[in-house]
């Protein structure tokens, strides 16, 4: 337990920051409101948990210690009769800037790195209402470059087809156009965002930058990789979140039970011990004796848990879990809009793996602790004269 715990911490905080992996986002901020069971009109409109951020607001971010760079977007539903898609309005300029190699491609995070996702096609280009059309969705509605599709009231050209890679679903969308044309389809105003993403200097100060975000953003919900552990499960949080504490406890465990093992033994060889005494053999010696003996055992003992350790993995690398596909509060709008079509399934293998080192470190360790324990517990059990321990 004291070797798997630690794994299966390393492996669900892998799988909850695989959302993140190839967004070069550490943080994702939204602005909700109360949510509506139903549409209230048809067309495009504003998710109900990603409510409109002033730029002056979301700008403020960049203020915020240990944050690096800040990505506003603009992500819209489109619903239709028996059809529902989302829309991703991004910085397209900048995108293609970086495409000309003009800009550190390093500013680019969250779905402004669409332009890596591209498949088909080319990058749209900002002012033409041109968009890119995601993989799945584009060949169920045979949508290629060229062909047009409307949203809301404009018609965009398809230029490109896009796979989003595993890793970055939580900015999924099914278009991705310019923002500045996003915010002439709902009449935003010039600045204005609903999503954002941020990169942080340090992992370990994304905690004080969630609190920092709230209070410039309030009723903002802020998401990191630790969000999604409570999506995985009980185990997941505590292996993940608490793992030094249950790394711990299971520690402490392991100790008293090597205890209870290592005297049991030692009794079994006090008769043993009382006979070597008696023909001649120093107190020391025969603690030295027995002292090897528990190094030994628990030499084998710590080469057997890493191998079981092993064998947990290869069969629990096997567990799939499904990964969000977006960060809307809403249940999915095309479920109660009877869309034709549905997403598919995002799931990913629980990523688990030993250390090579742990294979000798473990074992050494455990013969260690075990040959101070056994020198401890047979100075106990070598008290008094051989003769009678023998007699009894």
């Amino acid at each position: 337990m004291v070797i798997l715990l630690p794994v299966l911490g390393v492996g669900f905080q892998s799988l909850a920051q695989l959302t993140f992996k190839n967004l070069d986002a550490d943080l994702v901020v939204q602005q909700g409101r109360t949510e509506s069971a139903l549409p209230e009109t048809m067309g495009l409109m504003i998710p109900y948990s990603a409510q409109l951020i002033a730029e002056k607001n979301w700008n403020s971010l960049r203020t915020i210690e240990g944050v690096t760079e800040v990505m506003g977007t603009v992500l819209l539903w489109n619903f239709s009769p028996g059809k529902f898609f989302s829309v991703s309005g991004i910085p397209l300029q900048s995108a293609i800037e970086n495409e000309n190699e003009t800009t550190n491609p390093e500013n680019l995070i969250g779905p402004a790195i669409v332009k890596e996702w591209l498949i088909k096609g080319r990058m749209p280009k900002a002012g033409k209402y041109e968009a890119l059309v995601e993989r799945h969705y584009g060949a169920f509605y045979n949508l290629k470059p060229g062909k047009t599709i409307a949203i809301g009231s404009a018609t965009f050209t398809i230029t490109g087809i896009v796979d989003i890679q595993k890793g970055s679903q939580i900015a999924s969308a099914k278009f991705f156009l310019d923002i500045n044309e996003a915010r002439q389809l709902v009449k935003m105003e010039d600045g204005h965002v609903n999503q954002l993403f941020l990169r942080v200097s340090d992992p370990s100060k994304a905690d004080v930058a969630k609190v920092s975000i709230q209070k410039i953003i309030p009723n903002s919900s802020v998401v990191s990789a630790d969000s999604f552990l409570t999506l995985l499960g009980t185990l997941s949080r505590l292996t993940g979140q608490f793992q030094q504490v249950t790394t711990s406890v299971a520690a402490v465990l392991a100790l008293l039970l090597l205890i209870i093992f290592l005297r049991g033994a030692m009794g079994e060889r006090q008769r043993k011990a009382a006979v070597f005494r008696a023909i001649g053999c120093s107190r020391k010696h025969v603690r030295k004796q027995l002292s090897a003996e528990a190094a030994f055992q628990g030499f084998f003992g710590g080469t057997l848990g890493v191998l079981l350790t092993w064998l947990a993995t290869l069969g629990l690398s096997t567990l799939k879990f499904s990964l969000p596909n977006g960060l809307q509060k809403s249940n999915d709008p095309a479920a109660f809009l009877g869309s034709q079509y549905v997403a598919p399934a995002v799931e990913a293998n629980l990523p688990l793996s030993i250390d090579p080192v742990l294979w000798l470190t473990a074992p050494i360790a455990t013969a260690i602790i075990c040959g101070i324990l056994g020198w401890w517990l047979a100075a106990h059990r070598l008290k008094g004269t051989p003769w009678g321990k023998i007699r009894s």
